[in-house]
């Protein structure tokens, strides 16, 4: 090999030797801190609400337009549960007879109410597992339906038919 040959070699072999050097080497700054794994949340396993869908087929097999109002589910998923409100504010004035269900608990207590907050009479506590009709008049447009389970698991059903339909 020619001498100027063999000093390019070796000149270049220098060359890349200090840019691999200098890529690993430098100061404090240069260092990457060290890496600690992200916090991973461990997978949670809920328990599937036993009481869901229960009154399903009844709200299914009604006739189309026999209720103005038909509301269920549940009292809430297991470690969850609280009273149920619904209100619905297009109910007209009139007589309606509000038919009540539920399951789970031994009882539920109902507490009527109009739209704007004046109580329709005294709570109604009733048997799960029978079916209750309470007549109610409504005065004012909008009516509301608290139901309260005593935070027992379970689910409900409200029909609400106007009286003559």
């Amino acid at each position: 090999m020619p001498t100027s040959t063999a000093r390019l070699f070796a000149t270049a072999t220098v060359v890349v030797a200090g840019l691999a050097l200098a890529g690993c080497t430098g100061g404090e700054d240069d260092v990457a801190p060290p890496t600690t794994p992200a916090p991973t949340s461990a997978p949670t396993t809920s328990t599937p609400d036993a009481w869901a869908g229960t009154f399903d087929d009844v709200v299914s097999a009604a006739e189309v337009g026999e209720y103005v109002w038909q509301s269920w589910g549940t009292f809430g998923d297991p470690g969850g549960v609280a009273p149920f409100r619904n209100e619905n504010r297009t109910v007209e004035p009139g007589v309606y007879d509000v038919t009540l269900r539920c399951a789970g608990p031994q009882t539920v207590t109902a507490s009527l109410w109009t739209a704007t907050g004046t109580a329709i009479g005294d709570p109604v506590p009733f048997s799960c597992g029978a079916v209750t009709a309470l007549p109610v008049e409504v005065a004012d447009r909008g009516l509301r339906i608290d139901l309260d389970s005593d935070r027992e698991p379970g689910a409900f059903l409200i029909q609400v038919k106007r009286v003559g339909d």
